[in-house]
């Protein structure tokens, strides 16, 4: 069964995030994220989502509830608190 986080979120600029998100790259697969598809909205492009896959749900909690992900978030430019979609496949 795999696990999916959908994350959504706006950002001041995403030249900026995007640096940044990619920076965290090798701390997110250490935490068990699969793969990564980074989606901006077409009516404005600094509202951004990311679809990830992971080994667990659990990981991908333990992950994004990190002081640094957070720490991270506020050095990309996340205007907003992100949402989050849990959800595994069958």
């Amino acid at each position: 069964m795999a696990a999916y986080v959908i994350v959504t979120h706006p950002v001041k600029d995403f030249d900026v995030w995007k640096i940044v998100f990619d920076e965290f790259e090798q701390l997110r697969k250490e935490a068990g994220e699969l793969t990564a598809v980074v989606l901006r909205h077409a009516d404005d492009p600094n509202i951004v989502t990311v679809l990830n896959t992971w080994t667990s749900i659990d990981a991908a909690k333990a992950f994004v509830a990190s002081e640094e992900i957070k720490k991270g978030m506020g050095e990309a430019g996340v205007t907003a608190p992100p949402t989050f979609v849990f959800a595994n496949s069958e």
